[in-house]
């Protein structure tokens, strides 16, 4: 939903402006969501802490447990199964009555039903947190020391003379890549990982305020 400046400022105020954070899990979603709601008038929607209660699990580790790697028995089934609870938390979402709603998706929403695309690109504005390049080896860092579960959407082959777990690390610039530009067409506004996280909360408030008057 393309806004300009004036106009974000004025349903911010009277409490109807819809925001939507989009980018990789480990980006800076959940982090700049919560400051945002803690310093400003937002109200924070975690669309994962939904699709834990849909499994019965308590955490992301245990719903990174659930569905595995890609290399794993059964993963293609459970990777179907996430995208279609990420599909309805985020259809649910989307429709909750609160004070300037902000939406930290997951990093699989731009898989989810055309119906929920299509919503959040035309009443919602969408900021896409994108990964600055000097993180690009963060992400594949912490996806292993803190597993998330990742749906890899055919992007993961495993690679002569490698590992599982190496071929994963070789594979995950593609799938990064093949994101980037889901994830750009979907965003009203783009703005970098190593901005948010080195501004304070007002200067991240000010910075996902579109450009244009």
């Amino acid at each position: 939903m393309k806004l300009s400046r004036a106009e974000f400022n004025r349903r911010y105020a009277a409490g109807t402006l819809r925001l939507a954070l989009i980018g990789m899990s480990n980006i800076g979603k959940s982090y700049s969501g919560m400051r945002l709601a803690t310093d400003y008038d937002f109200t924070l929607i975690e669309v994962d802490r939904l699709i834990w209660d849909a499994l019965g699990e308590t955490d992301m580790t245990a719903f990174a447990a659930w569905q595995g790697q890609p290399y794993s028995d059964g993963y293609a089934e459970r990777e179907r199964q996430s995208i279609a609870l990420e599909t309805d938390a985020t259809r649910q979402s989307l429709t909750m009555q609160a004070r300037n709603p902000l939406l930290d998706t997951t990093g699989s929403v731009i898989y989810t039903d055309k119906d929920v695309l299509r919503s959040l690109k035309d009443d919602w504005y969408v900021v896409y947190i994108e990964a600055a390049p000097q993180h690009l080896e963060r992400l594949k860092t912490q996806y292993f020391a803190h597993p998330k579960p990742l749906a890899w959407n055919g992007h993961f082959a495993l690679q002569d003379g490698l590992s599982a777990n190496e071929s994963l690390m070789a594979c995950y610039p593609e799938l990064l890549s093949s994101r980037a530009d889901a994830y750009a067409a979907l965003a009203d506004r783009i703005i970098g990982s190593d901005a948010i996280l080195t501004t304070d909360s007002s200067a991240l408030f000010d910075l996902i305020k579109p450009v244009a008057e």
